[in-house]
């Protein structure tokens, strides 16, 4: 069982969300939910081939592997879907420093996955204005607001 502390979103989606005791996959990891203020991931969106999306929340998930997810059994997925921002709401994201000055969108996301129920978002990597591609901790972020992502002035000038 080969896991790593942190992935990129990317390496995450379309990964098959995989129960042991029963030999196959569930479904497939398509997208996240995230509580902004606190960066946490809260759950795994898991798109099923016959009961459509459930929510695969952190604490019941056993491993994050590099092929798979796994978890312990199929309970643990809620169909209930949580009402929070999704990875699909980040990416393409506008970035502004604090001043309200435009630094560019939102292109990738990584994810802290140690400890496993206290998943959250650990960096982004965003396209500049400029066209350079870029990152920055999460810790950077000052909030989320008006549908953009708000970062700390000192680390906006350093990604000019």
């Amino acid at each position: 069982m080969e896991t790593t502390s942190s992935r990129k979103w990317s390496e995450l989606l379309n990964l098959p969300v995989y129960v042991p005791k029963l030999g196959k996959s569930l479904g497939t990891v398509v997208d996240f939910f995230f509580k902004e203020g606190s960066n946490s991931i809260y759950a795994l969106r898991v798109l099923t081939c016959v009961n459509g999306d459930f929510a695969l929340p952190a604490c019941g998930i056993k491993a994050v592997e590099i092929d798979k997810v796994t978890i312990d059994n199929e309970n643990m997925l809620i169909k209930a879907l949580p009402p929070l921002p999704q990875s699909k709401d980040l990416i393409g994201m506008p970035v502004v420093s604090e001043n309200d000055e435009a630094l560019g969108e939102v292109s990738e996301v990584s994810i802290a996955l140690n400890p496993l129920d206290a998943m959250r978002l650990s960096a982004l990597g965003i396209f500049t204005n400029g066209g350079k591609a870029v990152g920055f901790t999460a810790d950077s972020i000052v909030s989320f607001t008006n549908e953009r992502v708000v970062i700390d002035n000192h680390i906006a000038r350093k990604l000019k």
